[in-house]
């Protein structure tokens, strides 16, 4: 097996910071430029709870959507690639890989043969 080390690294202000790890990570999600726009308003609004009607308004006005009906397409795009799903009450939440720790240092990312 071997091990793959890269330094990077993530701007300080909180929004920077939750772009720079999804972009970091967008070679596993497979995101477009919006939907990791999206995904950074929606968490730096709130990290546990995803697309609540309050948040959901704030953020289309924050990305100037013309309405809310526009962010819910990129809403289902999320959940359809497992960036956010619903938990057993309707509510969705976002898959733990998306939501950046708060004192992260490093990611270590491994490579390993398919024999191992």
């Amino acid at each position: 097996m071997s091990k793959v080390k890269a330094s990077v690294t993530l701007r300080n202000d909180s929004k920077g910071y939750i772009e720079d790890y999804l972009i970091l990570l967008n070679g596993l999600l497979k995101l477009t430029p919006t939907e990791i726009k999206v995904l950074t308003e929606f968490l730096e609004h709130d990290n546990v709870i995803c697309a609540s009607k309050k948040s959901r308004k704030i953020v289309a006005e924050s990305l100037k959507m013309k309405n809310v009906a526009v962010l819910n397409n990129y809403i289902k795009v999320l959940k359809d690639k497992g960036c956010i799903y619903k938990d057993s009450i309707g509510v969705y939440r976002y898959n733990p890989i998306v939501a950046p720790p708060k004192e992260l240092s490093s990611i270590e990312f491994v490579l390993s043969d398919l024999n191992d």
